[in-house]
């Protein structure tokens, strides 16, 4: 028997039976579980059904105030919700979410004004992606200019809004080192695109704007920067500071030349000094830090003797005087005499009594030395002969 007749005459049975369900069960038990089954699976598709409306309801209700929600992160969960949602819930939603797209769009923009560019590149990235998945999920409704929207803002987004934020960002700072977590930001999302020079090449034109010569806050900037993060950047940046030090005759400020010297970089501000071709800034130089007690640091001033550009100096004297008051500092002397053209500048003839003065001064080392060790020997003799009494006592 069938499943269909089987049911025709349980309900025959029902009804002959005057709904005495004793007298059905007794004489049809089956189908009594069918009859139940049936309910069941009518309730169940009651319950979907209402789910489906009560959802497609809330989804309704969702798209329709989504733009009075305030905080960022919340409005892009919501909008993934319905753009997960929307193949789900029918072309309705679609239309609405089509009547309300351009104001969606501008409520969520507005959302990101007052974040920082590091921020902004990650929501919009954020945005273009659910944007690009609601337009993959309205493709079964039909609604090309939903579709088309959406694919084209999640393009545009990245392509055009983004591209412009990024240049406002850099064309309106200074580049100080607080600024290098949002460039090094900048350079990761270039990075990630197929053409990177379509940011670094003007961003690296905008830095290149400002002088690396004269501003400490852009070379701090410069050399707080890293391959790892800055890449191109840092290349460029530290090419530039290089080229600098590299040419004879250009002038670097000095604040910068004495921010290096503070920071570790005293060679390279003696190499500089000695090989500046320019007299009058190299004059300058030599009344901010030639002979000055704060730097104590004579290569600095034995960079300014190596260089051979004629200005109004006095490195004799100074020389003179640094030998004089420390004569009894070997190490010292040596190493000021064998310094580049120190012979030419304190003449022959001073040069001469100073080394004489150096020999002295070793032979009078050598024989203090000498001395020593004999009085240390004698010392020794002495504690070996008193041992070697109380030994002879003892033995007695």
């Amino acid at each position: 028997m069938s499943f269909l007749e089987e049911t025709s005459d349980f309900f025959t049975l029902v009804k002959e039976s005057n709904f005495d369900l004793g007298l059905i069960y007794s004489q049809n038990p089956n189908g009594i579980y069918v009859v139940v089954l049936i309910l069941l699976v009518l309730l169940l598709i009651v319950a979907l059904f209402i789910r489906s409306a009560f959802k497609k309801s809330e989804l309704l209700r969702l798209v329709s105030k989504i733009q009075n929600i305030s905080d960022f992160d919340e409005f892009d969960s919501k909008l993934s919700k319905i753009a997960l949602e929307l193949p789900k819930r029918g072309s309705e939603v679609a239309n609405s979410l089509n009547a309300l797209k351009a104001d969606i769009l501008t409520s969520q923009l507005a959302l990101l004004k007052d974040f920082n560019i590091k921020k902004k590149i990650k929501s919009y990235k954020q945005i273009s992606s659910v944007y690009s998945l609601i337009a993959n999920s309205s493709k079964k409704y039909a609604n090309e200019e939903l579709t088309k929207y959406y694919e084209n803002k999640s393009r545009m987004l990245l392509d055009e809004d983004l591209i412009k934020e990024i240049e406002n960002y850099y064309k309106n700072i200074s580049f100080k080192e607080n600024d290098i977590k949002y460039v090094n930001s900048i350079v990761t999302y270039a990075n990630s695109l197929k053409n990177p020079e379509s940011i670094l090449t003007p961003l690296q034109e905008e830095i290149n704007r400002f002088s690396f010569a004269f501003n400490l806050n852009l070379f701090k900037f410069a050399k707080a920067l890293t391959k790892e993060e800055s890449g191109k950047i840092f290349t460029n940046c530290n090419d530039k500071i290089d080229s600098l030090f590299s040419n004879n005759n250009v002038k670097i400020s000095e604040v910068i030349l004495s921010y290096m010297i503070e920071n570790g970089e005293k060679q390279k501000v003696h190499e500089y000094i000695s090989n500046l071709k320019n007299p009058s800034y190299l004059q300058s130089l030599y009344y901010n830090f030639f002979g000055k007690e704060e730097n104590d640091d004579i290569n600095l001033e034995l960079a300014f003797v190596k260089n051979e550009t004629q200005i109004n100096e006095n490195y004799k004297e100074y020389l003179d005087n640094k030998i004089t008051f420390n004569w009894k500092d070997l190490g010292l002397i040596k190493h000021i005499l064998n310094a580049p053209r120190v012979l030419e500048t304190i003449g022959h003839i001073d040069y001469r009594n100073v080394l004489e003065r150096i020999e002295k001064l070793e032979n009078e080392v050598d024989y203090n030395a000498k001395v020593a060790e004999i009085l240390e020997v004698a010392r020794r003799a002495e504690t070996i002969a008193k041992e070697a009494k109380a030994i002879a006592r003892s033995g007695k």
